[in-house]
């Protein structure tokens, strides 16, 4: 199996997991799964921020096609949603892409950079935060955190956030200055592929090393935990452009993979 091949099933496969179903998804924001052949499609219709209904795993079992895309459209329609994201690599999208996209009101959302590295024992990197895996106790501050990084001040999603911090396959840390947790991450396994997420850091402590220290803790846990690799992207700066979380994961030793284009479809 080829490295993005593999790397796609597995964030596929993390998706859905987010739609169990004694998780908050189904109570809180509505939410269902659907899987169609090796794509997933995850439908969150009570969202107000259009953030967590997507599909991913497209064209791993066959081409990407105008009856596989209105097949996982009609779902989230169905669903009652009105906007969802699907995430194609760019490889694998048709020749004929851009008529298919028109003809389902589908357009180019943001690009971001997916980036990979072997997972294996790293020196940690330096900062005078201490670094902690966390349990629930410290669930509901972790998600504000990030909801007011992110500035996605939402009940669903801080909800659904809280829920990350007990979900199997799932870890959950923070940057801590004292008492104050300052910086958030988390590490997701599934397949021997640990998937970085939930980088945030509280303005007022950033370029003080809390994410390159997380990101650093990370990937000795992923190998810790059985992973040969880990995966994890941010957005694709503009031409002459910088992204300072990029720029620390490259330094950190991952390389890119592809880049990936968002495909945004909006109910009409």
């Amino acid at each position: 199996m080829e490295l993005s091949e593999r790397i796609e099933r597995a964030e596929a496969e993390l998706l859905w997991r987010l739609g169990d179903d004694y998780g908050p998804g189904p109570t809180v924001l509505g939410m269902t799964r659907r899987r169609f052949g090796s794509v997933v499609a995850l439908a969150a219709p009570r969202d107000t921020l259009s953030f967590w209904s997507q599909a991913t795993g497209f064209g791993l079992d066959g081409p990407v096609t105008s009856a596989v895309i209105g097949e996982v459209l009609v779902y989230f329609k169905a669903a009652g949603c009105t906007t969802a994201k699907l995430s194609i690599t760019p490889s694998l999208l048709p020749p004929d892409w851009d008529e298919i996209a028109t003809s389902y009101g589908v357009t180019p959302g943001p690009t971001d950079v997916q980036v990979v590295r072997r997972a294996e024992p790293v020196e940690q990197a330096a900062t005078d935060f201490r670094i902690e895996a966390i349990g629930p106790q410290y669930a509901d501050s972790w998600a504000q955190l990030q909801a007011d990084a992110y500035q996605m001040d939402d009940d669903g999603f801080r909800t659904m956030l809280e829920a990350y911090c007990d979900w199997p396959g799932m870890t959950a840390y923070a940057a801590w200055d004292g008492d104050t947790m300052v910086g958030t991450a988390s590490l997701h396994v599934v397949d021997g592929v640990g998937r970085l997420r939930s980088g945030a850091t509280r303005p007022e402590y950033r370029g003080r090393g809390a994410q390159s220290a997380l990101l650093t803790r990370r990937i000795a846990d992923a190998f810790a935990q059985g992973c040969d690799l880990v995966t994890t992207g941010s957005f694709k700066p503009e031409p002459g452009g910088h992204n300072p979380s990029l720029a620390n994961m490259l330094r950190q030793g991952f390389e890119v993979l592809t880049d990936r284009t968002l495909q945004i479809w909006r109910l009409t």
